[in-house]
């Protein structure tokens, strides 16, 4: 009977422990977070779990931020999401059967496979400006019907910004891909445009919004 009381105490206490570490953890979390957007208002915070179709929405006091490191702070956007979303929605469009992407540091590359009776000018045009309009200003879209170019897209999937040649590497990929029709968005001033899947007509893609 002390045996089994022993054994029910020490579990009660490794229960306490673990749970007030998970505390700890979640104390901490809170106060980064007050730390870092304006007290007063939870809407004031970042939504922990936001809901389906839940807004983003954050809201900083510039007295809060470090201007001079604001000035040098890179902007990130999560890549295998960008273009996961990018292949996602060029595949709406019923000119497409097959669409890999790939999104690096500021560079968007695109195969695809489009249907037989779909011109390839038009089709060039349709991938990169979609991919555009997905994309924050400062990204660069290369776009190849080429199927070559799937290979060559899936050769850079587990690589780094960091990784030795990773330029040299992705500078080829684009020199070959720039031999395919590259749509009417000038590479020198890639403005973004108004158009694609979530914009366009029926009438205009051939598909619903």
């Amino acid at each position: 009977m002390k045996k089994i009381w022993r054994v029910f105490t020490l579990l009660s206490l490794v229960t306490l422990i673990v749970a007030g570490c998970q505390e700890t953890k979640e104390e901490q979390a809170k106060n980064m977070m007050d730390d870092d957007t304006l007290n007063g208002n939870a809407m004031d915070g970042y939504n922990e779990k936001p809901k389906d179709g839940q807004v983003g929405y954050v809201r900083f006091n510039k007295d809060q931020l470090n201007q001079d490191a604001e000035e040098h702070r890179e902007i990130k956007v999560n890549r295998e999401e960008m273009a996961d979303m990018i292949s996602r929605m060029i595949l709406r469009y019923d000119q497409f059967e097959d669409v890999a992407t790939v999104v690096t540091d500021n560079e968007v590359l695109v195969a695809y496979k489009k249907a037989d009776d779909t011109d390839r000018e038009s089709a060039a045009d349709m991938v990169q400006k979609t991919a555009y309009s997905l994309v924050p200003s400062f990204y660069h879209v290369y776009v190849s019907d080429n199927p070559a170019s799937f290979g060559d897209i899936q050769s850079l999937s587990n690589s780094t910004v960091y990784d030795q040649g990773y330029n040299d590497t992705i500078d080829s990929i684009i020199k070959k891909m720039k031999k395919s029709p590259q749509g009417k968005v000038e590479e020198s001033n890639p403005q973004q445009p108004d158009v694609g899947p979530n914009m366009n007509t029926e009438e205009e893609t051939g598909m619903e919004n």
